[in-house]
């Protein structure tokens, strides 16, 4: 005679049993499921944004990488024009330097002067491009008496440097100083020319 096992727990508790244990069998299946799934999507995520890091850092590096390029240009524009500008300058002063400076043509005229006459206008014309060596004089000016004046001219005529005086016109003016009774107002023009005085 066989012997079976003969189960005293009512059939209910014992389906009951049964499903809980294939719930929680089934529960923790899908529970690992996903946890599977959210470690995946996890990676990925972080996978994309080092990727999204990474464009981005390409991003701002080639932005920065522009910008300094942009300044370089920018400097490499300031210096051009700076360079062009010496050159302009360069080419003014080398013409000049075939001409006479100002201070040069005024030491030569100022050595012509007396205590009787001075200048009350001057303008100097450069000379055209024959006679670099040549600057014209116009002058305005005032003498005590006209000795005085003659002696200013011909202590312009005298320099070795100064040529071609021409004496406009010298009227006789009311002095404003009570001191003076009149002035003689003059206009002459001349040249100097290049070189030493003698």
């Amino acid at each position: 005679m066989a012997l079976r096992q003969i189960n005293m727990i009512p059939g209910n508790i014992l389906a009951r049993t049964d499903l809980a244990r294939h719930l929680w069998f089934w529960g923790k299946g899908l529970v690992f499921i996903l946890l599977v799934f959210v470690m995946f999507y996890l990676a990925q995520a972080s996978r994309f944004a080092l990727q999204q890091k990474a464009q981005h850092s390409d991003a701002s590096i080639k932005m920065i990488v522009t910008n300094k390029i942009d300044q370089a240009l920018r400097k490499a524009d300031g210096i051009n024009k700076q360079m062009q500008d010496l050159n302009l300058k360069s080419g003014v002063l080398a013409t000049l330097t075939n001409q006479q400076l100002y201070y040069d043509i005024l030491a030569a005229f100022a050595h012509a002067f007396n205590d009787a006459t001075w200048i009350d206008h001057l303008s100097i014309q450069r000379g055209n491009e024959k006679d670099m060596d040549r600057s014209n004089l116009f002058v305005d000016g005032f003498s005590l008496t006209h000795n005085t004046l003659g002696a200013f001219l011909e202590s312009l005529s005298g320099n070795n440097r100064i040529q071609d005086v021409v004496l406009v016109y010298a009227k006789k003016q009311e002095s404003l100083d009570q001191d003076v009774e009149s002035l003689i107002q003059f206009k002459l023009t001349c040249s100097i020319i290049k070189g030493p005085l003698k």
